[in-house]
C-alpha cells in the first residue's frame, strides 16, 4: 500500500501543478508504472484533450502491456481524440488502475469503472479520493449546480470597509497581499465584474508578475444598461481572452462590442435589473465553471442574496475607515454569513481568511 500511495500523490501533484490551465476541464493526473518504477505520466491539455490518460499511455507505448495505471479521476466513458480513455485502456493491456476519485459527469460516472472490471482489470477506487475533490472542487460543484463556481475578493479594513465614502482609496491592501490576489487570479477561470466597478476603477484584470502581464483572464461583466465605456482597459488584447458582457440593452454599441471581439448576451431586464440565477445558468452552458468575483459591496450582497457565492477571500488591513465608509457587504455584515474558515494566511500587517459559504 506504501507504494501505491506513493503513486497515486504523484500523480496528485502533477494535477496540482497544472491546476488552472485547463478549464472548464478538471486537472488530472496520471502515471503508469512496471515493476514499481514510473514509465510514464500525463496531465490533462491545456485545451482538454487529450486526456492525462492518453498521454500516459501514448508516452508508454508497448510497455503499458502489464503495467500498473494510477489516475486521479475516472478515465472517460465518451469518446476523446482516439475513443474513450476506457477503451484505450483495455487496449494498452495495462493489468491494474488505481483511481482516486469517480468522475461525477454522468456520461462517465462509474461506467468506465464497470467496464474495466468486466474485462478483468483490478479496479481500486478511492485512494487519496479528496485530494481530487479539493482540487478540482469547481468541476464538481458546478456540474452538480449547474451553475459557475463562485469566489468572491474583498480587500477590507478592520471595521469591514472597502473604500471612504468618496471611493477615492485606491488600496486598503499592502503589496503581499495584492501579489497573492494574482495567484488567486492565476487559478480562475474568469473575472466576474460590473460596469460600476469598471468605471470607477478601469481595471485591466490581468495575472501579473513585477507589472509584468502573464495572463490575460477571461473577463465577464454584468452592465444592465450597457455603461461600459468603449476605451476600457478590460477591453484590451481581446485576441487572448473572453470578455462576456450580460445586458438588456441591444443598440449600435452593442454592436460595436461585437464588432471588436466581445460577446454580448441580452437578457430582460426583471425589477430594473438582470436576473443573477439566470445570467449564472447562461454563463455554465457558455462553458464557465470557475468565476473570480472583484466588484463592490452592493453586488457582494446580491450573490449572497442570490445564494451565488461558495467561497470569499478576505484581506483584511489594520486600518479604520470610520461608519462613513463604504460597507464590504451592502445591508449586512460578514458575521452573519453562514461560513467555515478553510485557510488564514498573515501577510505582514494583513490577514488573509479564506471561507466556504455553507
Amino acid at each position: 500500500m506504501t507504494n501505491h500511495l506513493k503513486f497515486i500523490n504523484y500523480a496528485h501533484d502533477l494535477a496540482f501543478k497544472n491546476f488552472g490551465k485547463t478549464f472548464p476541464n478538471p486537472s488530472v493526473g496520471c502515471i503508469i508504472t512496471k515493476n514499481n518504477k514510473i514509465i510514464s505520466k500525463g496531465v490533462t491539455s491545456r485545451t482538454g484533450r487529450p486526456h492525462a490518460e492518453e498521454i500516459a499511455l501514448k508516452k508508454a507505448g508497448k510497455k503499458a502491456s502489464g503495467s500498473s495505471m494510477y489516475v486521479t479521476l475516472e478515465p472517460c466513458f465518451h469518446s476523446s481524440q482516439n475513443g474513450s480513455c476506457a477503451d484505450q485502456i483495455l487496449r494498452s493491456g495495462i493489468k491494474e488502475i488505481y483511481i482516486s476519485c469517480i468522475d461525477p459527469d454522468p456520461r462517465t460516472k462509474n461506467k468506465s469503472i464497470t467496464k474495466l472490471k468486466r474485462n478483468k482489470l483490478k479496479v481500486i477506487t478511492g485512494l487519496e479520493k479528496n485530494k481530487t475533490i479539493n482540487l478540482n472542487k469547481f468541476f464538481f460543484k458546478s456540474l452538480t449546480k449547474q451553475k459557475p463556481f463562485t469566489k468572491v475578493k474583498m480587500a477590507i479594513s478592520n471595521d469591514e470597509k472597502i473604500a471612504w465614502s468618496d471611493y477615492k482609496s485606491k488600496w486598503i491592501s499592502n503589496s503581499k497581499s495584492r501579489s497573492y490576489v494574482h495567484k488567486l487570479r492565476s487559478n480562475s477561470q474568469a473575472i466576474l465584474t460590473t460596469s460600476k466597478t469598471i468605471i470607477k476603477d478601469n481595471p485591466r484584470f490581468t495575472v501579473r508578475n513585477k507589472n509584468k502581464i502573464i495572463k490575460n483572464l477571461n473577463v465577464v461583466v454584468v452592465d444592465t444598461n450597457l455603461n461600459i465605456p468603449l476605451n476600457s482597459k478590460v477591453l484590451n488584447n481581446l485576441h487572448d481572452k473572453r470578455v462576456i458582457i450580460f445586458t438588456s440593452k441591444k443598440n449600435s454599441k452593442s454592436q460595436k462590442l461585437i464588432q471588436i471581439g466581445c460577446e454580448v448576451i441580452q437578457m430582460k431586464k426583471e425589477n430594473n435589473s438582470l436576473n443573477l440565477k439566470k445570467l449564472f445558468s447562461n454563463l455554465y452552458k457558455l462553458k464557465i465553471s470557475d468565476l473570480f468575483v472583484e466588484a463592490g459591496g452592493i453586488f457582494f450582497a446580491n450573490l449572497l442574496k442570490n445564494n451565488l457565492v461558495d467561497e470569499i477571500h478576505l484581506f483584511k488591513a489594520p486600518i479604520i475607515i470610520g461608519e462613513k465608509g463604504i460597507p464590504v457587504i451592502k445591508g449586512n455584515n460578514l458575521k452573519r454569513i453562514d461560513k467555515k474558515l478553510l485557510e488564514k494566511i498573515s501577510f505582514d500587517d494583513n490577514s488573509y481568511f479564506k471561507y466556504q459559504v455553507k
